[in-house]
């Protein structure tokens, strides 16, 4: 999601980054939202425990979904299926973070 300033003025336009991936079954369970922004301590959260809003956040300069964060929620899924003693399909796409 690119949000733009309504009032930079010339040259190029301001732009905030948030990139947010969520994952489902098709019975309607669902994971924490994995969030990824600029800031690894926000200020609209100053104060609070992150890890206890109800999603995983992540940063990096561009906001951007990387391999190493995909590659760490990946293992963090696997664990949590195979805790529960489940097997899953995980669906993607061809984006270039999603290892192969």
């Amino acid at each position: 999601m690119v949000v733009k300033s309504a009032d930079s003025k010339g040259g190029k336009q301001a732009k905030e980054r948030i990139t947010i991936s969520f994952c489902a079954s098709a019975v309607g369970e669902k994971l924490k939202p994995l969030m990824i922004w600029k800031s690894k301590t926000p200020r609209c959260f100053k104060g609070k425990d992150i890890s206890r809003i109800g999603i995983h956040w992540k940063s990096n300069r561009k906001a951007w979904m990387t391999t190493a964060i995909f590659e760490e929620w990946l293992m963090d899924f696997d664990q949590k299926m195979a805790k529960e003693g489940r097997n899953a399909l995980l669906v993607l796409d061809s984006a270039t973070c999603h290892k192969h």
